[in-house]
């Protein structure tokens, strides 16, 4: 699991990704989150990135209620403002993140903030990898990103699952470091610490968490999925 310290690294260098790259982006391209724009997408991130922000700054002050993101409208240079300006707030709050209190509440509820200065890096993460990936340009997730990306998977991987095949499926996601395990007991999935038997495989740890997300499919050629992880979709289609 991160620290603060490395969170808030991680943070403001993906994010920061995002914004050298996207002044020179066409915002009507498509990405790979189905039916978005880059246009799209940037809105989506001053949504998030301000609502985290907020959620921050309102564990550290102590004030009730989840943390509230401002969705920008207009045009492309309007919303890359908005992304920047809320960039700028997550970073400095992730500057201050020796003061705030024991959870974070965001939409979803209230988590322990170590687990939220997680989930905070995956999504810095993940849609930086969306936008590069929709200009063509195909870099691997930093291991900070990996190692958050992992905590939070295995985490709400379960509470995510849609079916669960038949009782004592073991599933592995293996790649280089990455190791996460999900195995039907009593019915429901669970993170298990058992010898998966059906696996995905992937030659690097990017290439195993982009599939687990969504990003990419069976036909990745960057990876081995065996004939019965290849429902693994179908089982956990989040997030």
């Amino acid at each position: 699991m991160l620290t603060d310290v490395q969170a808030r690294e991680a943070v403001a260098r993906c994010w920061g990704a995002v914004l050298e790259a996207l002044p020179d982006a066409r915002w009507e391209q498509p990405t790979r989150c189905a039916g978005w724009t880059l246009l799209d997408l940037a809105r989506h991130g001053a949504w998030g990135t301000s609502m985290e922000a907020d959620a921050l700054r309102r564990s550290r002050v102590g004030a009730a209620g989840s943390g509230e993101g401002a969705e920008p409208v207009g045009d492309g240079p309007e919303v890359l403002a908005a992304l920047r300006t809320s960039v700028a707030a997550l970073v400095a709050e992730l500057d201050r993140a020796a003061e705030l209190g024991g959870t974070v509440e965001i939409p979803f509820g209230a988590i322990p903030t170590p687990f939220a200065l997680q989930v905070f890096t995956m999504e810095a993460g993940v849609h930086a990898d969306d936008v590069l990936a929709a200009l063509g340009r195909d870099e691997p997730f930093g291991p900070d990103v990996v190692t958050a990306t992992a905590v939070v998977l295995a985490a709400v991987f379960p509470a995510l699952a849609a079916t669960a095949p038949d009782e004592g499926t073991v599933v592995g996601l293996t790649g280089p470091t990455v190791d996460l395990r999900f195995g039907v007991v009593d019915g429901a999935w669970q993170a298990v610490d058992l010898p998966p038997n059906t696996l995905v495989q992937g030659e690097s740890d990017t290439a195993v968490l982009r599939f687990a997300l969504g990003r990419t499919g069976v036909d990745d050629p960057a990876l081995t999925v065996d004939t019965g992880a290849r429902a693994f979709k179908m089982w956990f289609p989040g997030p």
